[in-house]
């Protein structure tokens, strides 16, 4: 095993102030949108595999405090991304009921927002766009993340609602869209059953 070093560190007695954010420059919405890219080839990706529990997943989220995470089959194949807000929201428990099984029998890949549902743009051009055009497109798609490929067609990074609220310090709300006939069934059938119950 490798020998680390402890560093050696300061009393803060002596100090009083904290450094001005001058030498960074203060993002807003007509801010280049590549301040707000999460560059893979900068920062490894958060990468989870599609047969976690929700339970599992949700508590690697938490305890890593990452937000979103790609979603990956066994051989590192892209399946697709999954928040932690997907796993704490009311469609886990949505889910388990209509497919008849408990939350604990849940997993990632049934509530990751499928690559196929999803849209990319391409990176090279992210330099031509702004935060609020980012922002727009992600309230147009309904999404909380936007994926960015390269030219060779590999993921290369994301943006997410959660990277934009935190960069300009303002909550965003992007409301979700069905994608598929399926979900809209779901949900309207969902909405079926709780009415004859009561």
């Amino acid at each position: 095993m490798t020998d680390f070093r402890v560093i050696d560190t300061i009393s803060l007695n002596g100090v009083t102030s904290i450094s001005s954010l001058c030498s960074s420059e203060a993002l807003d919405i007509t801010s280049n949108a590549s301040h707000i890219v999460t560059d893979f080839n900068h920062k490894r990706p958060q990468l989870i595999e599609k047969d976690v529990s929700v339970n599992e997943a949700l508590y690697m989220m938490k305890m890593g405090h990452v937000r979103s995470k790609i979603v990956i089959d066994q051989s590192e194949n892209l399946m697709g991304v999954i928040s932690s807000s997907d796993l704490a929201s009311y469609k886990v428990l949505h889910i388990a009921q209509l497919r008849n099984v408990s939350r604990a029998d849940l997993t990632v890949e049934n509530l990751m927002i499928k690559k196929e549902d999803m849209r990319a743009i391409n990176f090279s051009k992210i330099s031509n766009y702004t935060i609020g055009d980012v922002l727009a497109t992600l309230r147009n798609m309904g999404q909380q993340h936007v994926l960015l490929i390269d030219k060779e067609n590999t993921l290369r990074g994301l943006i997410s609602a959660s990277d934009i609220a935190r960069a300009l310090h303002i909550p965003i709300n992007i409301n979700e869209k069905a994608h598929t006939f399926k979900e809209i069934f779901d949900v309207v059938f969902s909405q079926l059953e709780k009415n004859k119950a009561n």
